[in-house]
């Protein structure tokens, strides 16, 4: 399965595809919204395919797990509030329905935003040592989250407020509005905490640190498939370091060398790593 569109679409960017036999297509600015209401089962599934967790698809993700109902549930409910219903239906019709233009509409932040999101991100980065370390492939990815998060609810509040003249000055991320959006990134915090332990997380991050701390031990400045396998004796194939390699750059602990030998589609044949320095320091 070629997840690249996913990899891509999460941040824009640009996805080239190249076919034998026909021209190659290429989107400048890929999207991809995707919802998914899937079993625990399901969930298991996603995290024990090391591709998924190793190219991150798994980090790209929100995850809400709800606490189950069963033995509580009533069989007539209070309805949602007309008003509510319909301001709802209203927004995301709108957002929907919207033609985007050829140049994307820029979102600024308020200086008050601004220092929010900072001190939040402040705050998260040590923790993914730590704290958030069976899920700081995920965690990594929430200040940018939380920022996509306030500048959807930013352009919510606007068009409610003022539905039939919505003018671009006013979409200005507010204090209030980032607020908002970092409640909602702690939501999903705890909530992707759960699924990741329900997707067996933690296997997958004792293997990085193994790699780490025998990288460290040895004094590697440079690393390879190879080198992995003779210094981790728990790694039987190649196919077993390679998710775990994977995981190492995306996280910023190693770096692909580019040494200009390139195997066939443009890949990098058992490519060389660059290892940060602060594996050997820290």
């Amino acid at each position: 399965m070629n997840i690249d569109v996913f990899l891509k679409a999460h941040a824009g960017d640009s996805l080239r595809v190249n076919r034998i036999g026909r021209s190659s297509e290429t989107i400048q600015h890929p999207a991809l919204t995707v919802l998914l209401a899937v079993q625990p089962s399901v969930l298991s599934g996603m995290m024990q395919n090391s591709t998924f967790r190793g190219r991150g698809l798994t980090a790209r993700f929100l995850y809400c797990m709800p606490t189950s109902k069963v033995g509580s549930r009533k069989y007539r409910s209070e309805s949602i509030p007309a008003e509510v219903a319909t301001t709802y239906e209203f927004v995301i019709r709108d957002l929907l329905e919207e033609e985007a233009g050829e140049v994307p509409q820029i979102i600024p932040l308020s200086a008050e935003a601004d220092k929010l999101l900072e001190e939040f991100a402040n705050e998260l980065e040590p923790k993914l040592r730590e704290e958030y370390s069976d899920i700081s492939d995920w965690a990594g990815k929430l200040t940018g989250a939380v920022l996509r998060i306030s500048a959807l609810l930013c352009r919510s509040s606007v068009m409610v407020s003022n539905p039939f003249e919505m003018d671009a000055a006013d979409l200005v991320v507010s204090g209030e509005t980032m607020a908002n959006a970092i409640r909602i990134g702690r939501y999903y915090l705890e909530h992707a905490r759960a699924a990741y332990s329900l997707m067996g997380a933690d296997p997958a991050v004792k293997q990085c640190k193994y790699v780490l701390s025998a990288i460290s031990k040895y004094g590697l400045t440079e690393v390879n498939r190879r080198d992995i396998m003779r210094i981790c004796r728990s790694f039987k194939t190649a196919e077993e370091v390679q998710p775990v390699l994977n995981r190492l750059v995306e996280y910023g602990y190693l770096a692909v060398k580019d040494d200009g030998n390139y195997a066939t589609g443009g890949r990098p044949a058992n490519p060389t790593y660059l290892v940060n320095p602060a594996v050997l320091t820290g």
